[in-house]
C-alpha cells in the first residue's frame, strides 16, 4: 500500500539527512492518517526550511502509465522541485524510470511559504514499477535521489555540516587534551607520593645505619677485675 511504502521512504530519507546533521521532522511516524491542514501545522510548528511530501503514483484504467514526477505548488518552489527532480532522475536512471519532470500543482499546499515539493517516484498501477517499489535497492535509490536534490537546493546543509564537524573535532581535541592533562597530573602526583615514600624510607635507613656505626665505634670501659690480696703472716713474736 502507498502509506506503507511512503513511510518507509521517509525513514530512509531521514537517515540520510540526519547523517548530514539535518534536523528532520516527520508529519507521521506510524500508520496513521493526518489531515492536510494538520500536516501543514506540524510543518510550521517545526520551523522547517523546506518541505517534501512523499507519494506513490497511480492511474486507474491504464497500467502502462509510468514514470517519475515532482509537483510544486507555487513559482517560488520551482527551483526546489527542479533540484529534487534532477537528483531523482539521476538516481533512478539505472532502473530505466522515465523522468516526467516537474509539474505545477497550485491546488497542493496552498499555504506553502517555504520551498515545497511533492514527489511521485513511480506508479503502483504499473506492474514493472510496482515490482521495483517492493525492492530495497529501488527504495534506497528514491531516497538518495531526493536527498541529493535537497542538498543541491540548499548548499548551506553541507556548509553547516562541515562547521558542526569542525566544532565537534575541536571539542573532541579539547577533551582529549584535558584527559591527557589530568592523566599527566595524576602520574605526577603518583610519582611525587612514591618519591616521598622512597625518600622517607631511604632517610630512615641512613639514620639507622649512622646510629649503628656510632654504636660500634663508641669505646667500652674495660671489664672490672677483682684484685686479690694475700694476708702476710707475721713471724715476729710478741
Amino acid at each position: 500500500m502507498e502509506k506503507e511504502i511512503t513511510l518507509d521512504l521517509a525513514f530512509r530519507l531521514r537517515t540520510l539527512l540526519q547523517k548530514e546533521r539535518v534536523k528532520v521532522v516527520l508529519t507521521r511516524t506510524t500508520d496513521e492518517y493526518v489531515e492536510i491542514s494538520e500536516r501543514w501545522n506540524r510543518v510550521h510548528a517545526s520551523g522547517a526550511r523546506m518541505f517534501v511530501s512523499l507519494h506513490v503514483n497511480a492511474f486507474d484504467g491504464d497500467s502502462s502509465i509510468n514514470g517519475a514526477s515532482v509537483l510544486y505548488p507555487k513559482p517560488e518552489s520551482l527551483p526546489f522541485a527542479q533540484a529534487i527532480d534532477t537528483g531523482l532522475a539521476q538516481a533512478l536512471n539505472r532502473f530505466q524510470i522515465q523522468d516526467d519532470g516537474v509539474v505545477s500543482k497550485p491546488e497542493l499546499w496552498v499555504h506553502s511559504d517555504i520551498p515545497t515539493a511533492t514527489v511521485e517516484p513511480a506508479y503502483l498501477t504499473n506492474p514493472r514499477e510496482r515490482g521495483l517499489l517492493l525492492q530495497n535497492d529501488f527504495r534506497d535509490a528514491i531516497a538518495m535521489g531526493i536527498f541529493q536534490g535537497m542538498l543541491a537546493a540548499d548548499p548551506q546543509i553541507e556548509q553547516a555540516k562541515l562547521q558542526i564537524e569542525r566544532a565537534d573535532a575541536a571539542a573532541a581535541a579539547q577533551r582529549q587534551a584535558e584527559v591527557a592533562s589530568a592523566a599527566d597530573a595524576a602520574r605526577t602526583a603518583t610519582a611525587t607520593r612514591w618519591g616521598i615514600i622512597i625518600g622517607g624510607v631511604l632517610l630512615l635507613w641512613i639514620v639507622m645505619r649512622t646510629a649503628i656505626r656510632r654504636a660500634v665505634r663508641t669505646p667500652q670501659p674495660p671489664p672490672y677485675r677483682r684484685r686479690t690480696y694475700r694476708r702476710r703472716r707475721s713471724n715476729s713474736k710478741l
